[in-house]
């Protein structure tokens, strides 16, 4: 492949006179060798014919170990900026394969009825803590506490959660199909947090909270038809404090946020863990009315109401925390196992050692790390569920592989900034050797 512009350099044309005068010559020697003679003038024009066909490259110009030595330096280039060798890759699996094992006997797979696994149980409980703490942190406009628990219920989390009930109304707690007149069918106390938008812990149902608040109506999840429905007049009464617009968004927000509290751990009459919030961005998944997977009795049934069904299983905020547990661990190991063999194998100062963000090879260890633990992940999932598919999904680690896809998007961006820095890097070096076969040929010339 001829670099730049060869037809424009005088150097370039010389040596393709050139060229072709020799290729001229040996085709000549080439027929007396032969035993006859060939016409001197054909030959320079065939050859010259054959010349315009296929111009001179500089790479005819120079010996195969050359080459190959330009090969090598351009295949380095495309890797720069990423320094780790076979060593580096296996204690990254290894952080993996350790976070994984850590995901399977810690984690498990979510409970409706009561934690079973180390992990679920400190989740529960951070979340207990965090909503009795909540309510014992409030009062109302006449500066009385609102919960007044009764002597012996101070840690009674189901009192905590029924003050917080009657303090935070909402039009859109309907729990049961027959509370919306059955527009959405499979409506049960187990799912109608997941079925209604205005309780998902994320930006979304946040604005679908105020919206319904605003408007006295609920928005819940069809996830048999895989569409939205708004279901209008179920407010009962209940109105938006504030004189202007602001106090009222800004009404809305806390009476959405405190009523989140009240349904994270369940609610006063739940029995067991009861259901939780729903994890947030999950809403999505309600809208994937698609796919063919079989329930428990053998029915056939959509991505979306599978994972509604892993949602009842006890697949909530609270066990979502408790999966990120082992991707935390990974976390921190990968980094530790970082710091330390760059300053006692590579020699460099713990400052320098310490992980930065923009480290290429940092990144590639914690994308190697998160994989295994994904891969872990899977195969414990496959080999649990038998055939299952409502188990396998409850048995994957939803916060390992959010955390692979956004370390895997991380990866792209980095790479495409490598290579963009590499290819101007690579640049700069076909630049230096194009001017030194110049001069290599200007020297020739003369």
């Amino acid at each position: 492949m001829a670099y730049g512009k060869p037809r424009t350099d005088p150097y370039l044309e010389r040596l393709s006179a050139i060229q072709a005068e020799v290729a001229g010559i040996d085709m000549r020697l080439s027929a007396l060798e032969a035993g006859y003679a060939l016409d001197a003038g054909k030959v320079d024009a065939f050859v010259r014919s054959q010349v315009a066909d296929r111009p001179a490259r500089y790479e005819d110009f120079l010996t195969v170990e050359e080459i190959r030595a330009i090969a090598m330096r351009h295949k380095e280039a495309l890797n720069r900026d990423v320094e780790l060798d076979a060593l580096d890759y296996g204690l990254a699996a290894a952080c993996g394969v350790f976070g994984g094992l850590l995901d399977v006997f810690l984690v498990g797979v979510p409970s409706k009825d009561a934690a079973t696994s180390v992990a679920g149980k400190a989740s529960d409980d951070l979340f207990d803590s965090l909503v009795m703490g909540f309510a014992r942190s409030l009062k109302d406009e006449n500066g009385e506490p609102i919960w007044k628990p009764r002597p012996g219920k101070e840690n009674s989390l189901a009192s905590a959660i029924g003050a917080l009930e009657r303090h935070f109304k909402v039009g859109y707690d309907q729990a049961t199909s027959s509370a919306i007149d059955g527009v959405i069918e499979h409506v049960s106390m187990s799912n109608h947090h997941s079925k209604s938008l205005s309780h998902y812990p994320d930006l979304f149902g946040l604005v679908a909270s105020i919206c319904n608040q605003f408007t006295d109506t609920s928005t819940f999840f069809d996830s048999g038809r895989g569409k939205i429905v708004i279901v209008a007049g179920t407010g009962n009464g209940i109105e938006l404090v504030g004189d202007s617009l602001t106090a009222k968004v800004f009404a809305g927000t806390m009476n959405w946020l405190g009523h989140c509290m009240s349904d994270v751990a369940g609610s006063s009459g739940s029995k067991g863990r009861g259901a939780g919030l729903p994890l947030p961005l999950a809403e999505f998944f309600q809208l994937c009315n698609f796919g063919r997977f079989p329930n428990e009795r053998g029915h056939w049934q959509s991505f979306a109401t599978a994972m509604t069904e892993v949602y009842e299983q006890g697949y909530d905020l609270r066990h979502g925390v408790a999966t990120s547990f082992p991707v935390m661990v990974n976390d921190l190991l990968v980094r530790a196992i970082y710091t330390l063999k760059r300053h006692f194998r590579d020699g460099v100062t713990w400052v320098r050692s310490l992980p930065r963000r923009e480290s290429p090879e940092l990144q590639r260890m914690v994308t190697v790390s998160v994989g295994s633990l994904c891969l872990v992940d899977l195969g414990h999932a496959a080999a649990t569920s038998w055939g299952s598919w409502i188990k396998f999904f409850s048995s994957l680690n939803i916060a390992a592989w959010a955390r692979f896809g956004l370390q895997g998007a991380n990866e792209l961006e980095m790479m495409a900034n490598r290579e963009t820095r590499n290819l101007l890097l690579t640049s700069e070096e076909m630049s230096d050797e194009w001017i030194r076969l110049l001069e290599c040929s200007e020297r020739l010339l003369k």
